[in-house]
């Protein structure tokens, strides 16, 4: 009889939880807002690469860009707390190695002046060109960064061979 009893127990228990903030009016609701106030999540944001595509082979300076879906950048707001679907972008050229002004031009100086020369280039725009690049295979990165510079958390990547 023991376990029957811990097994009413445990029922009782859980009716118990279960009826925590109800109302003894008869209705059942799970919350106590109503719906218009509770805010879906937002959309989550992506980046693809337009040019060059993946596995290309091309020559002369590399100019990338991208599309981005429910990510805006917003030029205003670097530096300041993370807000969700804007930001701006990280780019990295094998890894940054290739991310410093002699390659990545005007995304190279920011980084040079944020202290992350060799780990990625800042864009404020959906584009980036390098330039002197050596011929080989090459891999470009592109993540999408808060305005704080932490990471979204979503990132596109393609490679390709420079003549």
């Amino acid at each position: 009889m023991r376990g029957g009893a811990t097994f009413v127990g445990a029922c009782a228990l859980a009716i118990g939880i279960a009826g925590c903030g109800g109302s003894d009016n008869g209705n059942s609701s799970s919350s106590s807002q109503p719906a218009a106030s509770q805010k879906a999540p937002a959309p989550k944001p992506t980046v693809k690469f337009v040019t060059p595509k993946d596995g290309a082979t091309l020559s002369g300076p590399v100019i990338a860009k991208v599309k981005l879906t429910n990510f805006k950048i917003a030029p205003q707001a670097v530096g300041q707390a993370p807000r969700p679907g804007e930001g701006h972008l990280h780019f990295k050229m094998d890894g940054g190695k290739y991310d410093f002004p002699k390659y990545s031009g005007a995304n190279g100086l920011i980084a040079k002046k944020l202290g992350v020369t060799g780990h990625y280039s800042p864009a404020l725009a959906p584009k980036i060109t390098y330039k002197n690049l050596p011929p080989g295979k090459h891999q470009l990165i592109v993540l999408l960064a808060n305005n704080n510079h932490t990471t979204v958390g979503v990132q596109a990547k393609i490679s390709f061979t420079l003549k």
